[in-house]
């Protein structure tokens, strides 16, 4: 009996072993990332890619004061000028049912529904003879200590790479003056 047994097992090991097949190893998923709105990460990261390393002029304002910077920028330069773009993809699970959009002649809105909240009121993603001309995003943040507002625009040149971008925002905390902030930059 204890023969038959050992057989028994030997056999199901054997089945469990064959039954298995070495699966290829990818990247994990993201489970939280969703593909119902514009992929906004994805198109940026493919202008950078096309952009490469470019020349670009800045200019720089807040409040009254103002300069003026020249210099080249890499992959990774890129990613952090543009890092507020990046952060305002809304392709998130969390945001599936957030947003309404709108799709007319030429461009595509993504608009925070009013019920929903969310710091990224609004997504314009504008195109030119079927590619991407432009992405303008607002973001706003209220509540009773502190308010600010930021409009961002990226414009896109025939080969959809960037051409320029702007980042104007207000901010005001409750005991302090406002503050207005803006960037400019335009590749050369």
């Amino acid at each position: 009996m204890g023969r038959c047994h050992n057989f028994i097992y030997l056999l199901m090991l054997v089945g469990i072993l064959t039954s298995c097949k070495k699966e290829e190893k990818g990247p994990f998923a993201n489970p939280t990332q969703i593909d119902k709105y514009f992929p906004l990460t994805q198109f940026l990261q493919k202008s950078i890619d096309k952009v490469g390393d470019a020349e670009v002029v800045k200019e720089v304002r807040f409040n009254e004061e103002s300069e003026i910077v020249d210099f080249r920028m890499d992959s990774l330069v890129w990613r952090q000028e543009l890092d507020f773009f990046f952060q305002a993809d809304i392709n998130k699970a969390s945001l599936a049912s957030s947003y309404e959009s709108i799709e007319e002649s030429g461009l595509l809105i993504h608009r925070l529904k009013p019920a929903e909240k969310g710091t990224i009121k609004e997504i314009k993603v504008s195109k030119q003879s079927g590619k991407i001309a432009s992405i303008t995003i607002l973001s706003v943040i209220d509540n009773l200590f502190y308010n600010s507002t930021v409009e961002g625009l990226i414009k896109m040149n025939d080969n959809e790479e960037i051409s320029s971008y702007r980042l104007s925002g207000n901010q005001k905390v409750w005991f302090l003056s406002n503050t207005k902030l803006s960037v400019e930059g335009k590749v050369k």
